[in-house]
């Protein structure tokens, strides 16, 4: 076989390898070890509602618990607690 016939045998597996490397990962992330399939309409819906629901308890509670901020002393490693704590 000529060089040329080589160079295209070569470009054929390396396409062929390539594509069922990312074939396996595709069907791996999707329908493997790491997850399930994509949700589909009304579970998307369901998924948001109860993202949103925690998001809301979770500015409800930074409300109530404002943070603390740092000293601005950089050598100041002292705990700081709210005042209202004291």
């Amino acid at each position: 076989m000529s060089n040329f016939a080589w160079m295209l045998v070569l470009v054929l597996i390396l396409t062929v390898l390539g594509s069922s490397a990312l074939l396996l990962v595709t069907v791996k992330y999707y329908w493997g070890e790491r997850g399930t399939a994509p949700l589909t309409g009304e579970e998307r819906r369901n998924q948001l509602r109860e993202e949103l629901a925690q998001r809301t308890k979770q500015m409800e509670y930074s409300e109530k618990h404002p943070r603390e901020p740092r000293s601005p002393d950089f050598f100041d490693n002292r705990k700081r607690y709210s005042k209202s704590s004291e």
